[in-house]
């Protein structure tokens, strides 16, 4: 009598979203391969979360007083109804915990005795946390996926997915081992690559962050909710592009050509005067004379150009992606065996995204997404073999095509007329497709193009594309400490 095998699931991408997914399936006795394109637990926006500023957030309730309750009503106030049914509930009620366990699992250490304030928040629920350590943030997890088995494929970008009939059944990856596509097949493929980050020239993300899951997603007919919903951020203007924290550009002054804007200490109407101002070829600056030069992270203090200046050259980078793959509660797509979970699945906050949920997102939905994988097969069973193959298209001349998307892209970071919509979107709709065979570049260029398109074509159909601003609240404005639970 013949061994039956495990059920197997593929999970595309190796930050926290996705090693959390693959843990939680092998500890129920899963064949798990995780597909990722650079280095595992270091080519996602997760990993970078600690180096863009000095601390990492994590916004929860934490105080008496507080609840999932109010918690809700202020994401609900930022989401403008563009949140999808249910994702809303899931991450006020689970934040808490999350954020509790990721601090002991991650090895985090708080450097305050109570939450802060955030801007626009009805009570304190930032907590910043740091690292004990200084290795890779997710070496703990990779090293529990180890521990259960889990196998992953560094060096691997997906290029497509396989169906059979309208089931997911596997995935097709462009190996640069071996420099050509491999099909593997699956029960479940779990999409955790996530957002469109580098889609824009200027990003706080890694450059495999390039929408992967909306390309992948498309190619196939997956619904997507709302892709062109991003968050921008102030940054410095030169690598590796700090956040000079909201607290020193709220308590600064913005200096646009050498005049102060006197605009009030909103960040998000200050930081559409300096999209604005970069779209007519202003040079834009931070002044944080007097107390806000201490409320500067000491690498910008640091830096040659304020020491040398006394201001903090800015430019705006796309940093999270809001929209995405459209998911129920439970990270189920439109087809069944695709789940999407972290920022390559949209509609968890609607238009704006509060500081300090990212790894919370991520921590919560990748565990649904296991549980969900886990729940769903025992109703779908094992996969059929594949039939169809879903690729992203390849284009000609890549390296050609990343310099137009930049040129074309880069000027919608924030501000986004339909006029230059419809340009970018014709141009990239009849760009010429290789006529050779495919290369790791060509394919990279492919996933950029084609995500682009889907943001572009989701921007035209918002009303409020053109003069909306998709920016999450700062993460650090302490007014008030309050009390803890």
């Amino acid at each position: 009598m013949g061994v039956t095998r495990p059920p197997r699931a593929v999970i595309v991408g190796s930050g926290l979203a996705g090693l959390t997914c693959a843990r939680e399936l092998g500890r129920r006795g899963w064949s798990v391969t995780i597909l990722t394109p650079g280095r595992a637990g270091r080519d996602g926006a997760s990993h970078r979360v600690h180096a863009l500023a000095p601390w990492i957030l994590l916004s929860a309730p934490w105080v008496r007083g507080d609840s999932p309750t109010r918690f809700l009503a202020d994401l609900k106030r930022r989401g403008g109804g563009r949140e999808r049914p249910g994702l809303t509930e899931v991450l006020v009620d689970e934040a808490h915990r999350a954020a509790v366990e990721l601090c002991s699992e991650l090895d985090l250490v708080t450097l305050d005795d109570r939450p802060v304030l955030l801007q626009g928040d009805a009570m304190p629920r930032g907590r910043r946390v740091v690292p004990r350590h200084r290795l890779p943030l997710l070496l703990p997890l990779l090293h529990e996926c180890a521990a259960v088995g889990v196998r992953i494929v560094e060096r691997a970008v997906v290029i497509g997915l396989a169906t059979a009939g309208d089931r997911l059944t596997g995935v097709t990856t462009f190996l640069r081992e071996s420099g050509r596509p491999t099909s593997l097949a699956a029960d479940a493929v779990v999409l955790a690559c996530g957002g469109v980050g580098s889609v824009f020239p200027m990003t706080t993300v890694p450059r495999w962050c390039r929408g992967s899951a909306i390309a992948l997603a498309s190619a196939c007919g997956v619904s997507l909710h709302a892709p062109h919903l991003t968050q921008a951020l102030p940054v410095t203007a030169t690598p590796p592009l700090y956040f000079p924290t909201t607290a020193a550009l709220l308590a600064g002054r913005i200096v646009i050509d050498g005049s102060p804007f006197a605009g009030g200490t909103d960040l998000v109407t200050a930081t559409r005067v300096m999209a604005e101002a970069f779209r007519r070829g202003a040079r834009v600056a931070l002044d944080p004379s007097g107390a806000a030069e201490s409320l500067l992270p000491p690498k910008v203090r640091e830096g040659l150009t304020f020491q040398r200046e006394g201001r903090v050259p800015l430019a705006l980078a796309l940093h999270h992606g809001v929209g995405g793959v459209a998911i129920d509660a439970w990270c189920r797509t439109s087809m069944p065996g695709l789940y999407a979970c972290g920022e390559a699945a949209g509609g968890v906050q609607g238009a704006r995204r509060t500081m300090g949920t990212g790894l919370l997102e991520a921590r919560i939905f990748g565990q649904r997404a296991a549980a969900a994988v886990a729940k769903d097969h025992h109703r779908l069973g094992r996969a059929a073999e594949p039939v169809a193959e879903h690729l992203i298209a390849c284009p000609a001349e890549p390296a050609t095509l990343e310099a137009r998307i930049d040129a074309l892209i880069g000027p919608l970071t924030v501000i986004r007329p339909t006029g230059e919509l419809l340009e970018a979107l014709a141009e990239l709709e009849r760009w010429p497709l290789a006529a050779e065979p495919a290369t790791e570049r060509g394919y990279l260029a492919g996933i950029r193009r084609s995500a682009a398109m889907e943001i572009v074509s989701s921007a035209l159909t918002d009303p409020e594309a053109g003069s909306g601003l998709a920016l999450g609240d700062g993460p650090d404005r302490g007014e008030r400490p309050g009390e803890e639970s």
